[in-house]
Parts: C-alpha cells; structure tokens; sequence
C-alpha cells in the first residue's frame, strides 16, 4: 500500500529548474531595488526642500515621513547586506519581502488609516 519514491532524472531537472529561477529572482529583486533606492532617496530629499519651502521646516516627523524613512532604512539595510557581507537568497528575500511589506504601510496604511499632513482617510 505504500509507494516509495523513486528519484528519477525528471525530479533532478525539476529541482535544478527550481534553484535557477530562484536565484534570477534574487538577482532581478537586487537590480530592481537597486534601481529604486536611489529615486526614494531623491523623493525623500525632495519631500524635505519642498516642505522647508510650504512650512518652513525641512522634517516634521509626520507620521508618512517617519514612514518614508523606515522604507528607506529597511532597503538600505538590504543594499548593505548583499554588497558588503554578500548576502543572497532567504536572508534578502526576507529583507525585501519585508521592504514591500513597508512600502505598503507607508503609502497606503498612513494615507488612509493615519493622522498628519499627509492623511486622507476616513479615520482621521
């Protein structure tokens, strides 16, 4: 009634196939979010310029800015990894799995949920 299984040349070819498309994922996720941080860190710089020129203070610790910066703390952390301690697969999977979590929180979680300059939610 138990059928063992019997590895044959197939499941090798499957499992190679596997690791092959996991590793061009992990390499397209690095050349994406290497593409990105920068235009993140140009936005948040704007952001800062602009608000100095409306009310007269580059930061304000608005709850969308703070947001903004652990965004950018989360993917920095991530670039940092995988160019200077050579991190690859789960581990930066995990950071930028991570990194989308936030983006998310930071562009839709404040926007409707949150209180600040930058809220336009029903709850606030």
């Amino acid at each position: 009634y138990y059928e063992t299984k019997l590895f044959s040349p197939s499941d090798e070819i499957s499992e190679l196939g596997k690791l092959k498309l996991l590793q061009s994922l992990d390499n397209w996720s690095y050349r994406i979010i290497g593409l990105g941080f920068p235009f993140l860190t140009i936005g948040i710089i704007a952001g800062g310029v602009w608000a100095n020129e409306a009310w007269g203070s580059y930061w304000s610790w608005d709850p969308k800015e703070t947001w903004a910066l652990i965004t950018w703390l989360v993917f920095a952390t991530y670039l940092h990894s995988r160019i200077t301690k050579g991190w690859e697969g789960k581990k930066t999977a995990i950071l930028g799995g991570l990194g989308f979590f936030v983006i998310w929180i930071c562009y839709l979680g404040v926007n409707f949920l949150g209180k600040g300059l930058h809220s336009y939610g029903w709850l606030s």
